[in-house]
């Protein structure tokens, strides 16, 4: 009996050694990146700072002609604007940056992560550039900030396009309505690499698009100091309910970009904007067939040409 106890407890010890072991190498395999390190690495030119209420906001300012401000997805950063910059760049002033909790500004030291906050931040990087009316372009989570500041500052805002914007009540499959425990904030800091591109792959219909230099950036990214803690802040903080009175203060001319196929937030959302979108100087809609949630990455070129047609049209009119 004695000897089967001391050989329970010894298998019981090892057990416990491994795992703490195992854990101790995820968590060192996958430590904080120092934020110079990712400025080397993708900072690239024109990379400027501006500090906002302790944010360290980090944004780019390319191109020359009337200002498009270009707000990117959830858990991507302001790159996934290039293939945009490279062909508006003779069209437009472009404005990109990475919101809090993602890229390379990191952390918000209030941890207020709110569509409020997120538009504070924005108006102030816009009166810090003097610019004093632009139209706003938002992907995804940058869709929502985007419509909510064209709410908030209606005067602000010229034209704006929504990208697979969130906000309207769920269709299909939900989508962060449970909240998440304590706990989960430190399970971040062990998610190694692999585990990223399925992650990545779910909302896209051509999983090619997610090569390995994607891959490899937005894990280290997702690695820069504070973020990882700073998205848990954000994803318990995610903002439900309805909407439509904000909506109803947007009076800019509103372009809706939306995936066909995508498996987060259907495309029957793009008709309930529109519906939504009572005073708005007028209304476009653009369905993409076979494209998911992230049009920037999917169709970079025809969305870029659709906005520059929209904005453009506008000014011609």
């Amino acid at each position: 009996m004695r000897t089967a106890l001391r050989l329970l407890t010894r298998v019981l010890s090892a057990i416990l050694l491994l795992t703490l072991v195992g854990i101790s190498w995820l968590w060192w395999a996958n430590r904080d990146i120092p934020v110079e390190t990712l400025e080397l690495r993708y900072g690239g030119d024109n990379l400027q700072q501006l500090n906002i209420d302790g944010v360290q906001l980090r944004y780019k300012v390319e191109g020359t002609g009337p200002p498009l401000v270009l707000i990117h997805s959830h858990f991507y950063n302001m790159r996934q604007w290039q293939p945009w910059v490279d062909k508006l760049s003779e069209k437009f002033t472009l404005i990109r940056y990475d919101l809090t909790s993602h890229g390379l500004t990191g952390p918000d030291p209030s941890e207020d992560y709110s569509r409020q906050r997120g538009t504070d931040l924005l108006d102030a990087l816009l009166q810090h550039l003097e610019v004093d009316r632009a139209a706003i372009v938002g992907s995804s989570t940058g869709g929502a900030l985007a419509w909510y500041y064209a709410a908030r500052f209606p005067d602000k805002v010229s034209h704006l396009v929504l990208i697979n914007a969130p906000g309207m009540p769920r269709v299909t499959n939900k989508y962060m309505e449970t909240p998440l425990p304590d706990w989960f904030g430190y399970v971040l800091y062990l998610l190694p690499e692999s585990l990223f591109r399925p992650f990545l792959q779910a909302p896209v219909v051509d999983n090619t698009l997610i090569t390995a230099e994607l891959l490899e950036e937005f894990h280290r990214m997702y690695r820069r100091q504070g973020n990882r803690m700073a998205e848990f802040h954000r994803l318990r903080a995610w903002e439900r309910g309805d909407i439509t009175t904000t909506l109803e203060r947007i009076t800019a001319p509103v372009l809706i970009l939306w995936g066909e196929e995508n498996p987060q937030l259907p495309v029957e959302h793009a008709e309930q904007y529109a519906q939504a979108l009572k005073n708005a100087d007028r209304i476009k809609i653009h369905i993409y067939p076979e494209i998911g949630h992230v049009i920037p990455l999917e169709a970079p070129a025809r969305s870029a040409a659709d906005t520059a047609v929209f904005i453009e049209g506008s000014y011609l009119e």
